[in-house]
């Protein structure tokens, strides 16, 4: 991720380094939200966007603040606390809001009305209230690239299966959870379900964010199909209790605390690549920078946006785009293109009773357990990610201690939630069915290759990759040659798992 490295002066940095030393008490390991990871978590995203484009840029979405006065943030703290549950958490949470550095306070509101006339749209076309419209800001402070070790991201902070379930793409190099436009969506569609499921706007939050197993398992306790928030949120878990009040207090604070903005935010369009390219390449043949690319297309987490994806733009962008496309995908660079994965120190594997004793015949509630054939290339970090799971629960379960040497042809026990595990088996059948219909590697010692179309009066060449090579630069050393035909020609379907020193056949005319 991009990630300013001077430490700049700002009235925030100082409350969050206090909060550092005096919030000791979180937790990040488990899907909860507790009352220090809220104060925690919204510094921290507030802290990341201070530094960082655009928000960093006075000229950015221009406006007016319009901060109430105290006496007006008292009557509407009063207001909210009668139909609190917990009316002196709520309190606590509105005076976190309520007392941050105005230059902080203005990030927080701005970012808010950014996307507010966005967000309102969606939860109008699909007929939820208007109050969800602060959620976000609740979990997130609207920083698109939040993120939670428990696997929620973005500025809904959707888990995976919430994700794929609505229709976003999340992979090795997209994750449109991060994009505020699609996740929104995608997030107003999840609501929209819960509250079909439970009749309750608020309920339907709840499970939104603590999962839909909690909040049955809780109605049941208090009172069935007739359970109100009330009694359920009388039984409820802190962290569920302290979550509804930071709710309330953040639509408290934002309903007061208005932004007047002289100008809509820009309009964008989306563009398709015809090719996998990077930010880089565009921003060297356009009037755009890859810091701009970034904050329009965070959901490329790696700058690199796969072949047949999309790209947002300026609107008034996207015609330069379609007419120098050529240019953008010829200013290639192999190197861009080297890192895909980026590397990521998890936490260690629980403890067991003693040191280096195995985990056998596993068994966890509320789980079920997915064997997983590894496959050549495969690595924990993909597999964790494919599988909503943690690295560090990997290797705990299947007693690895170097995750280098996993093998091809191994295969790993995953744990997945129950109410999920037809979802996970269904992407194990769609995967070993892709493996199958796979061509066989060809033998390049016989004179044509099976299921391949060879060129007439074609000469055979065989090249050896170099440092910094990729089909497009190979490509271009051969007449008459592209990238898609040396792929095609040594059977290779991802690109990226080309070597240096890999043999390709080449067919010369």
């Amino acid at each position: 991720m991009r990630r300013f490295e001077q430490n700049k002066p700002g009235s925030l940095t100082g409350i969050f380094v206090v909060l550092l030393l005096f919030v000791p008490l979180l937790n990040w390991g488990q899907d909860s939200i507790t009352g220090e990871d809220f104060q925690y978590r919204l510094l921290q995203n507030i802290h990341q966007q201070v530094f960082e484009y655009p928000w960093d840029n006075a000229a950015f979405f221009p406006g007016k603040l319009e901060l109430a006065n105290r006496q007006t943030m008292k009557r509407e703290l009063k207001d909210a606390k009668e139909y609190a549950h917990n009316p002196d958490v709520l309190e606590t949470y509105f005076s976190v809001l309520d007392h941050l550095p105005t230059p902080d306070k203005a990030i927080f509101i701005k970012s808010f009305y950014y996307y507010q006339s966005e967000i309102k749209a969606e939860l109008d076309k699909a007929g939820l209230g208007e109050d969800l419209q602060y959620l976000p800001a609740t979990l997130s402070a609207f920083y698109s690239e939040a993120n939670s070790s428990f696997k929620r991201a973005g500025v809904w902070q959707l888990t995976h299966f919430q994700g794929v379930l609505n229709g976003l793409q999340i992979n090795k190099l997209i994750d449109e959870r991060l994009h505020v436009s699609k996740a929104t969506h995608a997030a107003v569609q999840e609501l929209k379900k819960n509250e079909a499921l439970f009749d309750h706007p608020k309920k339907a939050v709840l499970a939104f964010v603590f999962g839909k197993t909690e909040i049955k398992n809780l109605c049941s306790r208090a009172g069935g199909d007739d359970c109100s928030v009330n009694n359920l949120l009388e039984i409820a878990p802190k962290e569920m209790t302290d979550f509804m009040a930071a709710y309330q207090a953040t639509a408290a604070f934002l309903s007061q605390n208005k932004f007047m903005p002289e100008q809509e935010p820009q309009k964008t369009a989306e563009a398709k690549v015809r090719i996998q390219t990077h930010f880089e390449q565009i921003s060297a043949v356009l009037p755009i920078s890859a810091d701009e690319l970034h904050f329009l297309n965070p959901q490329f987490p790696y700058s690199i946006i796969p072949e047949q994806a999309s790209v947002t733009l300026p609107e008034k962008m996207k015609q330069d785009f379609l007419f120098l496309q050529d240019s953008i995908y010829n200013g290639v660079d192999s190197t861009l293109f080297e890192v895909v994965a980026q590397k990521i120190e998890y936490p260690p594997a629980p403890n067991r009773q003693y040191v280096g004793e195995k985990v056998k015949d596993l068994e966890i509630e509320g789980k079920t357990k997915i064997r997983y054939t590894i496959k050549s290339g495969d690595v924990l970090g993909f597999i964790a990610e494919d599988y909503d799971v943690r690295v560090a629960d990997l290797k705990y379960w299947n007693n690895i201690y170097d995750e280098r040497k996993i093998q091809a042809g191994k295969t790993l026990d995953i744990f997945v939630d129950d109410e999920n595990a037809d979802y996970f088996r269904g992407l194990q059948q769609q995967t070993a069915i892709k493996e199958k219909q796979k061509t066989v590697v060809p033998d390049f010692a016989s004179a044509t290759l099976p299921g391949i179309v060879i060129p007439e009066s074609s000469r055979k060449v065989e090249h050896i990759v170099k440092s910094g090579e990729s089909p497009y630069v190979i490509a271009q050393k051969y007449d008459g040659v592209t990238p898609e035909k040396i792929l095609e020609w040594n059977s290779i379907s991802d690109a990226r798992k080309i070597q240096i020193g890999q043999k390709l056949i080449i067919y010369v005319q």
